[in-house]
């Protein structure tokens, strides 16, 4: 129901005294999806799970615990194993939970931006191959 991103930020999971690295690949003001190589824990529930996320171009790390809502495991396309879990924002401090809130919107909208503009500079392009 909220904006999502794609996006490519570091995180680190904090989940049974174990701190993993990861990847968090799309983003939106209450949730996350995050990939990371498969450990042979398996996949039994996780839980809540604490995590720390540096938000690319900004220079901002959020803390937020967060609540699992799916966990799967797939082939990467190194042949690896990745899991991939999706989670929902359970808490984090107001002025974490603005700044992912906004990063996502302001993201969205520039992207958008840069979309609409390519859209012109191609039809401006193909308009001039016509008059040529």
């Amino acid at each position: 129901m909220a904006p999502r991103v794609e996006i490519e930020a570091l995180c680190n999971e904090i989940a049974d005294g174990d701190e993993r690295p990861g990847f968090v690949i799309d983003l939106s003001g209450s949730g996350m999806r995050l990939e990371r190589p498969f450990v042979k824990r398996g996949l039994a529930p996780l839980g809540a799970l604490q995590l720390e996320i540096e938000l690319p171009g900004i220079d901002e790390i959020i803390w937020a615990r967060a609540q699992v809502c799916f966990d799967r495991v797939r082939p990467g396309m190194d042949g690896k194993l990745t899991r991939t879990t999706g989670v929902r924002v359970a808490a984090a401090a107001s002025r974490d939970l603005r700044l992912l809130r906004d990063y996502v919107i302001e993201l969205g909208r520039a992207r958008r931006a840069r979309e609409a503009l390519e859209r012109a500079v191609f039809a401006v392009d193909q308009a001039a191959l016509y008059l040529h």
